[in-house]
């Protein structure tokens, strides 16, 4: 329903899945995504004005074209993750991971009883009643991933213990509020930065966790995670990508009309 066996085929045969962030509450972005050839979506409900049922329309959006739905939900807390998890995506992204405290919390909040504390309520997740409530709760840990955000040096510090959380299926950091926590706000090419983003794709490439890394279109920055053998990139995001190629074809159609007349 999500979609998410596409990423584990592609992860068995060791091929990386290549996705692009979200905001516009239009999911038509979603669907031309897919056509575009992306493997998933990073849908944005953290940092934009997307509520939950144009989340929903993403969601939908994306199974439709074949493409994997992740969401990034605006906290932790049990009860504003809870109705991100009833659209049932691919994957939960649970920002702002500072601790190992705050790692713990963001598993239990995407897990039943008694291993989490959520809520139950499905009903995009049990096909709408397509399936028992038996099957359901026996599939849905596979088809959905938790992916904690280590935005913290203080988690980066800790990320081996991190790691060891029982529930945990991917990893990605948040490299600007991360360079905040070292003093280093922006310096998201800084040694120090870097050094402390490697730290934790290699802790969890050598345990065998799927690894993943959002982040705006650099040839270069961008093929230093792909050789380190992360599962999956997001880069750039709707509208940055619409205004370049905006800027660019306003900057081009202008030379043109300024050019003198060949002959």
């Amino acid at each position: 329903m999500n979609n998410i066996e596409k990423l584990q085929e592609k992860w068995a045969r060791g091929e990386l899945c290549v996705g692009t962030n979200v905001t516009f509450t239009d999911a038509t972005v979603t669907e031309l995504s897919g056509e575009a050839g992306f493997d998933l979506v990073w849908i944005e409900c953290e940092h934009s004005a997307m509520g939950l049922s144009d989340a929903l329309e993403h969601v939908r959006a994306a199974r439709a074209a074949g493409i994997v739905p992740f969401i990034r939900v605006p906290s932790c807390d049990p009860v504003v993750v809870k109705p991100f998890l009833e659209l049932h995506p691919a994957g939960i992204i649970l920002p702002r991971i500072n601790s190992v405290e705050d790692a713990e919390q963001a598993v239990k909040s995407c897990r039943y009883p008694p291993r989490g504390v959520r809520g139950y309520g499905p009903s995009r997740g049990v096909r709408f009643s397509g399936i028992t409530q038996q099957e359901y709760i026996e599939r849905v840990d596979q088809e959905m991933l938790v992916i904690l955000q280590i935005e913290h040096i203080d988690a980066v510090n800790q990320i081996d213990k991190i790691l060891e959380i029982p529930g945990v299926d991917s990893i990605v950091t948040g490299p600007n509020d991360l360079s905040a926590t070292m003093g280093l706000f922006g310096q998201t090419s800084h040694p120090d930065v870097v050094a402390a983003v490697e730290k934790v794709y290699s802790s969890a490439i050598r345990k065998g966790m799927p690894t993943g890394h959002s982040t705006g279109y650099d040839p270069e920055g961008i093929q230093r995670w792909i050789d380190m053998g992360l599962s999956w990139i997001c880069v750039d995001n709707d509208w940055s990508m619409l205004f370049a190629h905006s800027s660019r074809l306003v900057q081009e159609l202008r030379g043109m009309a300024g050019a003198t007349p060949s002959g």
